[in-house]
């Protein structure tokens, strides 16, 4: 007997289904808290990786309570050439905008199913504000969370590492 493909069945299963689904009991007690941005990974339909936030040491907290949730991922970019932040170059607009990513708003979480609900009232990318978005966590433990966005509106999936601050 071929050993190789339920091996690799069960790889296959595993890597797509959530931490809920194979024994690890989630609680959302787990998931209140601080976390410190450890990194992310964003894959475009054709397999392309592209960064979540564009700069170097990217940097980050996640933080929950029992409602609400503040995500904010900022790469470093140039310092901008004015000391007035409201006078901006486009290329500083540009490089701005492509190293923050923060959003806030209310979240819910299925502890059955490992599925986090993410209500967003304001976002630093406006195309989000207002929408309801799902993210299929895949560890959640004392010190470590990963979750994966499975479909962004740019079309990727996104997954995400956090640890939990100290």
């Amino acid at each position: 007997m071929n050993r190789a493909i339920p091996i690799a069945l069960v790889c296959g299963a595993m890597a797509l289904g959530s931490s809920a689904a194979w024994g690890q009991k989630l609680s959302k007690k787990q998931l209140v808290g601080y976390w410190e941005y450890v990194s992310s990974e964003s894959v475009a339909k054709d397999g392309s990786k592209l960064p979540l936030v564009e700069g170097k040491n990217p940097r980050g907290q996640l933080i929950f309570d029992d409602k609400r949730f503040t995500q904010v991922i900022i790469a470093e970019y140039p310092k901008l050439a004015s000391a007035d932040r409201l006078k901006t170059t486009p290329d500083e607009n540009k490089a701005v905008a492509h190293a923050v990513l923060a959003y806030y708003g209310t979240y819910s979480f299925n502890e059955a199913d490992g599925t986090l609900t993410l209500n967003i009232e304001r976002s630093s990318f406006s195309n989000q504000n207002g929408g309801t978005f799902k993210r299929v966590v895949k560890t959640l433990n004392a010190n470590e969370l990963v979750y994966i966005n499975p479909s962004t509106l740019a079309g990727r999936v996104n997954t995400n590492v956090w640890k939990r601050a100290k």
